[in-house]
């Protein structure tokens, strides 16, 4: 809506507060691109800059009754999008620990009990964490990667449709990427 476009910023967030969504679309479109080229600068990656925008603007529409805006609109989206950024860099560094830490592992001699021992443990652990997906995810990733069926064949079996099948696979490798950091990467090498 038009009249939308003349609004100021605090009468959008009033109007936001009580689940007007014509004033989150507004907000939408006057920041979306703004804040896209500010993730970009930060994170230097076109994904990751459009998935911190994307998650800023899904957590103001899911918590806008509780939005308290202490500083400007501008500046409370800015300052969302400069946090998760934040959060994904202290990600990438310990992610970097890890992965220097297994490849320090792995150059090294181990004995073959070890060796067998941190990798069983290693399998546990990603077991455990298969385990507590939710039960039709857990079917999903699973017919997937043990079987190897494709999406269709999964989505026949289970009487879903492929996007169903697809919409559960992204969000349990999404979850076991969230759980297991790096260790998700040796998943390829058991399943």
């Amino acid at each position: 809506m038009d009249i939308y476009r003349d609004y100021s910023d605090q009468a959008l967030c009033s109007l936001l507060k009580e689940g007007d969504r014509h004033a989150y679309i507004e907000i939408y479109s006057r920041y979306n691109s703004l804040l896209y080229l500010y993730a970009h600068k930060k994170l230097r990656n076109r994904e990751e800059a459009k998935d911190v925008v994307q998650e800023v603007f899904i957590q103001l529409w899911k918590r806008h009754q509780q939005l308290l805006f202490d500083t400007s609109l501008a500046g409370y989206l800015y300052q969302s999008v400069r946090n998760r950024a934040l959060n994904i860099f202290a990600h990438q560094q310990i992610e970097q620990k890890y992965i220097d830490s297994l490849n320090d592992f792995l150059g090294t001699e181990t004995s073959g009990t070890d060796y067998l021992v941190r990798e069983k443990d290693i399998a546990a652990l990603i077991e455990k964490e298969i385990n507590a997906l939710p039960p039709k995810m857990r079917e999903v990733f699973l017919l997937s990667r043990r079987e190897h069926k494709t999406y269709k064949e999964i989505a026949a079996e289970m009487n879903i449709s492929e996007d169903t099948v697809n919409t559960q696979m992204k969000r349990a490798l999404k979850t076991m990427r969230d759980r297991l950091g790096p260790l998700f990467v040796l998943i390829g090498f058991f399943y």
